[in-house]
């Protein structure tokens, strides 16, 4: 078992909760049988942020996407899947961190029906000085850590595939004001035209939340 800590800078979004650090703690089984875990994120007050993470930027591979409201129960456009799957650990990796990338924290949605999806699946996802994607555009499945961060009100994040034509009833973490919290999840993953193993995220809540998105294995 290999365990580590890193330290992350917090956004500007978090000054009204008084973080001033974030860390990480993150578990891997060693073996090809072994379960990979990753990470719940945990705010902590004070300390300096170490160097070599000043200019640490996760890429943005999402698009913004609209589905019918919320209100109706999730009724499936997603291919039917014959024959069992065989699940693919990798390395645990971070693929999403919106204090990172750019876009500020997950805006609040309500039942508009808009959602961001994520491509997980395309080749360059990562940039070129980084270990190549290993999530694969056919992946039916992704398994993960879905973290929520300092939800500015209560609510839950749900995750499906990103060609279900309603949003799911059924979330996928829960929080409540200016909590951080982590959980586990395996979500299936839109593929074909337009798709590389998309996954869309609803944010369900009437304030903004940090996301993110750790995963460790994926379906085929």
């Amino acid at each position: 078992m290999a365990i580590w800590r890193r330290s992350n800078r917090p956004s500007d979004d978090d000054a009204g909760l008084g973080v001033t650090r974030r860390r990480f703690l993150r578990a891997a089984g060693v073996g090809t049988a072994g379960a990979v875990v990753a990470a719940g994120a945990v705010a902590a007050q004070a300390g300096a942020e170490p160097a070599e993470l000043a200019a640490a930027v996760v890429p943005q591979r999402h698009r913004v996407g609209t589905l019918s409201p919320q209100g109706g129960e999730g009724t499936a456009a997603v291919q039917a899947v014959s024959g069992p799957l065989s699940l693919h650990t990798i390395s645990p990796r971070r693929y999403v961190d919106t204090r990172y990338d750019g876009g500020g924290p997950f805006p609040p949605q309500g039942a508009t029906g808009e959602v961001w999806i994520w491509d997980f699946g395309i080749p360059d996802y990562f940039p070129a000085t980084e270990p190549a994607n290993e999530v694969p555009p056919d992946a039916v499945a992704l398994a993960f850590n879905l973290t929520a961060v300092g939800g500015r009100s209560a609510g839950n994040l749900r995750a499906f595939p990103a060609n279900l034509t309603t949003i799911p009833r059924v979330s996928n973490v829960n929080w409540v004001t200016g909590q951080v919290v982590a959980n586990f999840a395996v979500t299936a993953a839109a593929t074909g035209t337009g798709y590389a193993a998309s996954v869309a995220f609803h944010n369900s809540s009437a304030g903004s939340v940090h996301m993110i998105v750790d995963i460790f294995g994926y379906f085929v």
